[in-house]
């Protein structure tokens, strides 16, 4: 949710500014108008963008929906990142940017516009961890190095994220500040995934969509473990419902368990259908690919029947290899379904590499297949859906929470580091995961001289910007109303939003 730069946390409601009588019944001043929560744009990056120059041009739309919506966004390019800052790399340059971001211009989201890849193929390249304590890698691609602090080579021998040498400069998460990348390759992706996010945050369906939410599993030997993380959700998300598509019990069975089967027209049809906003697939899978019953599969040529247009889906899956970003082939079928135009996934939380239960003790193993403990994996993507379901917080804090849960675990055991490594949030991070059903917001703009005022706003924040550097934002009074005192004849955009709320957007101009 995007209460963090629209200061929906940020003290007390304005008071109304209106005359109150004091003991001796004599009319005084009203209280003074609270301060605006943002006033100008400089110096002002609540969302850091940083893409390739080829898509710079194709994000503005994107950076200029988040600005008007109170979150000010600046895109920069790694040419300009490059000459900005210093470093060995372009890697070490992109992780100072974000650093002096983070400590100068208010920074809480980080968004890397475009995928990696390998020779060049991608467009913003990430950093290359090493893991060959615990698989074969020395390629795990972690996005969570532009956090953090610490360089992830403490021994500075050019190989980041070893365990065994360089924990002491690791650091998975950075206060608030959360990142996510949004792994594009095209202009026309990046129009796709800026459409979306304004169906998303502007347009989200206002029936019971938002609190439904399914797992998907063919595999009946993982049923213990998701049973426990379904239970755990239940435990914290008192106003959602959260279903089990798996081979021997699905929502839609008619005579016996199961017999709505796991096939890729039927998942075709829960989609299409806005039958489902949040849902975790767990089984089977590969760069291109997600399994189902049968091994049947779902591919980029099942993803374009997707046509669930305003109603996309957050996902998360411990299915291998489906979030490799930094493949030289492309697409996986994560970045299919964030590329998918009017269809397809909003946000997803899945493994560049194998999605495999990872424990401390091989014994734990037999536990999951028994008991029901959860891996490493598993237990990560519980985490993230339990913060993500709070009403609290924004996809990447919910992640950033994930990951701050998991380090203990990840500083004891190199599997658990390694698995901190390979989940990444591909998205953006700025969303509301929309843990309720939001409503919309019905407001009413009146203009006068030197004023703008919006009415019927109230829980809101309200945002007024000419496109260039006038630009402010304020909280909504007790009685729902936010007054600008604007200078000149202007056109604005004004905007209202509030957590759970669809945003409001209108054009207005003064004489």
């Amino acid at each position: 949710m995007i209460e963090r730069s629209l200061g929906f946390l940020i003290g007390l409601a304005a008071v109304a500014s209106l005359a109150y009588a004091t003991d001796s019944d004599e009319p005084v001043a009203a209280p003074p108008e609270t301060a605006p929560l943002i006033s100008g744009l400089a110096d002002r990056a609540d969302i850091l963008l940083i893409s390739s120059d080829e898509l710079a041009a194709a994000w503005k739309p994107f950076a200029e929906w988040k600005t008007q919506t109170g979150r000010p966004t600046k895109i920069l390019t790694l040419t300009e990142v490059a000459a900005q800052f210093e470093g060995d790399d372009i890697q070490q340059k992109i992780r100072a940017c974000c650093l002096a971001h983070i400590d100068d211009q208010h920074t809480r989201w980080i968004v890397l516009g475009g995928d990696s890849g390998t020779d060049g193929t991608g467009q913003v390249p990430d950093r290359d961890t090493h893991h060959r304590d615990f698989f074969k890698y020395d390629n795990i691609p972690t996005d969570l190095y532009y956090l953090s602090k610490g360089d992830w080579d403490a021994n500075d021998d050019g190989i980041y994220g070893r365990f065994s040498d360089d924990m002491e400069a690791v650091e998975y998460t950075n206060g608030d500040v959360s990142i996510g990348r949004i792994p594009v390759r095209t202009a026309a992706d990046v129009a796709a995934y800026t459409a979306k996010v304004i169906d998303y945050e502007g347009d989200y369906p206002t029936d019971a969509f938002a609190t439904r939410m399914i797992y998907a599993c063919p595999e009946p030997g993982a049923y213990p473990k998701l049973n426990t993380s379904i239970a755990s959700l239940g435990d914290a998300w008192a106003t959602g419902d959260v279903q089990r598509y798996f081979a021997n019990q699905t929502p839609w069975d008619s005579d016996s368990g199961g017999d709505h089967d796991l096939t890729p027209a039927n998942w075709i049809e829960m989609i299409n259908g806005s039958h489902v906003a949040k849902m975790h697939m767990h089984g089977h899978g590969f760069n291109n690919l997600w399994v189902l019953e049968d091994r049947s599969t779902i591919t980029a040529q099942t993803v374009k029947k997707l046509k669930n247009e305003s109603a996309y889906p957050i996902i998360t899956t411990v299915s291998c290899w489906t979030g490799e970003y930094d493949s030289g082939k492309d697409p996986a079928i994560s970045e299919s379904m964030l590329r998918r135009a009017k269809g397809g996934a909003i946000a997803i939380v899945a493994p560049s590499r194998e999605g495999i239960p990872v424990f401390h003790q091989r014994s734990d193993m037999r536990l999951m297949m028994t008991e029901g403990k959860m891996d490493g994996t598993t237990a990560t993507l519980t985490h993230f859906w339990r913060n993500a379901l709070t009403e609290s917080k924004t996809l990447g804090e919910a992640f950033q929470a994930a990951k701050r849960a998991m380090e203990p675990d990840a500083r004891k055991t190199d599997g658990y580091h390694f698995v901190q490594c390979e989940l990444n949030l591909l998205g953006d991070p700025s969303l509301d995961p929309r843990a309720a059903t939001p409503t919309a917001i019905a407001a009413e703009v009146t203009t006068d001289a030197g004023t703008i005022t919006v009415g019927r706003v109230a829980g809101c924040d309200v945002c007024v910007w000419d496109g260039a550097e006038r630009y402010e934002v304020r909280r909504a009074t007790a009685t729902g109303t936010v007054t600008f005192h604007v200078t000149g004849p202007g056109t604005w955009t004004v905007s209202a939003f509030a957590l759970n709320r669809n945003a409001s957007v209108r054009r207005v101009t003064t004489k």
